[in-house]
This record gives C-alpha cells, structure tokens and sequence, in this order.
C-alpha cells in the first residue's frame, strides 16, 4: 500500500508548479485591489503619494492618477521639485519634477500624462540641468513598469516605505501632488550640480537631452496644450558670475516658444529682491520651503493675470 506522504517526481513537479500559480495569482490580485499607483481601477479623487523609487512611481502615477486629477503639470529637475503646486488658484497643478532629473526622463514621465485631453496647461522649467545628460538615474523606465506593479522588488520597496511612513520613520518620497520634501538647510551646491553650473566650463548640452527638449515643446504644441517657460530663481551672488551664460542658454531654449506660449523669468530685474533674499535658497540654487511658497505665489499672481487677460485657458479646479 502506497502512502500519500511519497509522491512521484511528475506528481510533485505539477503540485509544486500550481501551488506556484496560485501563489503569483493571490500576490497579483492583491496588489491589484491595494492599488498603489492608481493604474487598475478609477483613480479620480484619490490621494496617491509616491513610495520607492521616484521615477517609477510616477511613470507609473502619470498614466492615470495625473490626468484623473489634475490638469496641469510642472516639467523640470531638482531646482522645481519642491515647489507645492496646490498653491496655484487656476489650476489643480501636478508637479512632474525629479529629483537629479533630466529631460528624457521628464518626457518619459510625462508622455503619460499628455496621452488624453485633460492637461490644459504645462509650466516647463529652463535650466541647464535638465539638458545636460540622457541617461535614466536609477532605472530605465519602460512600459515593463506597469507589468511590476502586479508584483516586483521596487513595489515591495515601495510598500516597505509606505508602512516606515505609517510608523514615522519615513515620509513619502513625494505628496500627492507630487512635491517632494528637500533639505531646509543650507548647504554647498552638489559636486554635479556645480559641473553642470561651472561659469567657466558648465552648460554644455547633451544633444539627445537637448532633442528631447524640443520634441517636449513640439508635442505640447501639436496638442494644443498651454506652455509656460519658467526660468527658475537662482541668488543674485551665483547669477553676478553666470548671467551671460543663463542668457545664453535661456534664448536658445527658447527659440521653440510659440507665439502663444508664455514666460516667468525669475533672472529679471524685477525679480531682483526674491534673488537677493538669502534666506530663499538653500544652496544658491534650489529653495528652501519658504522660498519655494514664495515663489510659487509670484508665478500664480502672473498665471491669474494672464488667464483674466485671456491668454492662458481658464481651467476648473
């Protein structure tokens, strides 16, 4: 008499095996229900922070969380990260921006967002930053993301994140909003920040990031899409030693403006007082929360402005 106890190789090889598909199923289904990105039921009027790794979260928040909730985006790198959109009246503003980022990958982020009619409205941030490299910083993110977030070592991350957040040992890596919570204090500019920023031998531009940059302003175009050029604020002490060189830049970025297309230039003289204001930066180049709201505010007073006048599409909250 044989025992249950000894199963044949064949027999434990497809109990083994379907034990497996079950296990991969119920991960599946319940990563589905939790939903953490928004991207496999109704996402409208949900509040969904970003955990794990930044890129990933928002390739992936942008496919269907951005365009359910907002309807205008910020474009950028580090310098516009922190910037809380919430604080522009006109429109429910989803900030994009990453942190060390560059154009490709903004474009990469962003593309998912701009796929539907919802966006009216794009803040797109001048900076050389942006232009200076096309590699991905952390991951190379595709398509195959949406496939990880059924299950995968980033989501588990991200997961692990989100319970330290639970117990305050770690926030979010962004809000809902997608701003993220930079350093208050002050420090030296970064040793690849201060390459790219060099009055000497900085501002040189990766001609694939540079290419990306014109096919962003091209397709917003093409889409009918509102575009607001924004040059960051930098100290008026960074800018004494580089005004040539972000004059330089700003117009060759520039040359892709439309007619209708808008811009913020906060190196303006009449910006000159937020520049002077120390306590607006953290390094000379990216602000501080207080000056980021500040900032903010400014762009929204011009943005108000600008929508009674007509030029810029009124757009519902």
């Amino acid at each position: 008499m044989h025992s249950d106890n000894h199963m044949t190789p064949r027999a434990w090889f497809a109990k083994t095996i379907g034990l497996t598909i079950l296990l991969v199923v119920a991960v599946a289904s319940l990563n589905v229900g939790i939903d953490l990105y928004g991207i496999f039921r109704n996402s409208q009027g949900r509040h969904l922070a970003g955990y794990g790794d930044d890129r990933v979260a928002k390739y992936l928040l942008s496919e269907r969380y951005v365009p359910s909730n907002f309807n205008a985006l910020v474009i950028g790198s580090s310098v516009s990260a922190n910037w809380d959109t919430s604080g522009i009246d006109g429109y429910r503003m989803y900030n994009e921006s990453l942190d060390g980022g560059n154009i490709v990958e903004e474009k990469t982020i962003s593309d998912r967002a701009l796929v539907g009619p919802r966006i009216k409205l794009v803040l797109l941030v001048v900076h050389p930053f942006l232009t200076s490299s096309h590699n991905f910083e952390t991951v190379h993110i595709t398509s195959r993301e949406n496939l990880g977030a059924l299950g995968s070592q980033n989501l588990l991350d991200a997961y692990k994140d989100k319970l330290r957040g639970h117990g305050h040992s770690k926030t979010q890596t962004f809000d809902e909003s997608g701003v993220f919570v930079l350093g208050d204090t002050h420090r030296e500019m970064n040793a690849v920040l201060r390459k790219v920023m060099d009055p000497v031998n900085g501002f040189k531009i990766d001609p694939i990031a540079f290419q990306a940059e014109r096919d962003v302003v091209a397709e917003l175009h093409a889409a009918k899409i509102a575009v607001v050029f924004v040059i960051p604020p930098i100290s008026q002490k960074l800018l004494v030693s580089r005004s040539t060189q972000f004059a330089t830049y700003s117009e060759l970025i520039l040359r892709d403006k439309a007619d209708g297309d808008k811009v913020i230039d906060f190196t303006a003289p009449e910006f000159a007082e937020f520049r002077n204001n120390d306590e607006n930066f953290s390094d000379g180049v990216h602000l501080t929360k207080a000056g980021a709201v500040t900032a903010v505010a400014l762009m929204n007073r011009q943005l108000d402005r600008w929508i009674q006048m007509g030029q810029l599409p009124a757009a519902e909250r």
